[in-house]
């Protein structure tokens, strides 16, 4: 049975990636490692500082050693520090698989939300540069998600996504954080343009990369 290191730098990931794995990988054994100031030290910082950085890397080197068979970071603005990092097991970003499954559809326009202007102007940044030149990216913050998340109301939730998305014109629809993943269904459903979401994708990468 592998063992799975999710990554977190808030609490709010943590069950859309326990649901993610259930479906994707569910003989996993989960491991939640969290650090629940590094968002909010994030945002307040305005980018991802070296000290930022080392913490999440200390982070992921406990968890390595500790003996985890692979590592899911479930943060998108940390995820760009998997790249600094040299380890002998599988350690994945959030969004890789998303972005690997917007290069696939070949959208000329993409609609990035988040319930942070932060987190979803990184993500589209971050989109943009792996598109390349051709497709426009615009990373938009949903106002009001994130309370209506921490609140367990779903369906307003996705009623607040679905009239942002409304808003904009779209070709494909990103759900840039872990945390938006509970109303990817609803928000689906409601709109004639496809919606994607980044647990399930990065958890089959995760059971890909381990060979499963």
């Amino acid at each position: 049975m592998a063992l799975v290191a999710l990554v977190h730098a808030t609490p709010a990931p943590m069950a859309p990636a326990a649901d993610a794995f259930a479906t994707a990988m569910p003989d996993a054994r989960l491991w939640n490692v969290l650090d629940d100031t590094l968002i909010t030290d994030a945002e307040q910082a305005g980018s991802l500082t070296p000290e930022l950085r080392d913490r999440m890397r200390t982070l992921i080197g406990y968890a390595v050693d500790s003996g985890a068979d692979a590592v899911l970071l479930t943060c998108s603005i940390y995820g760009p520090v998997t790249a600094e990092l040299d380890h002998p097991v599988p350690v994945l970003p959030p969004d890789r698989a998303l972005f690997e499954e917007v290069a696939r559809l070949a959208p000329a326009r993409v609609l990035v939300l988040g319930p942070a202007e932060a987190g979803a102007r990184d993500t589209a940044d971050r989109l943009r540069a792996h598109l390349g030149a051709g497709a426009v990216v615009e990373g938009v913050a949903v106002a009001g998600v994130r309370d209506a998340l921490a609140a367990g109301d779903v369906a307003h939730a996705a009623e607040l996504v679905v009239s942002t998305v409304r808003a904009h014109d779209t070709d494909v629809v990103v759900l840039g954080q872990f945390s938006l993943a509970p109303v990817a269904e609803a928000v689906a459903a409601a709109l004639d343009v496809p919606v994607l979401s980044a647990p399930q994708l990065a958890a089959r990468a995760i059971r890909a990369a381990l060979g499963g």
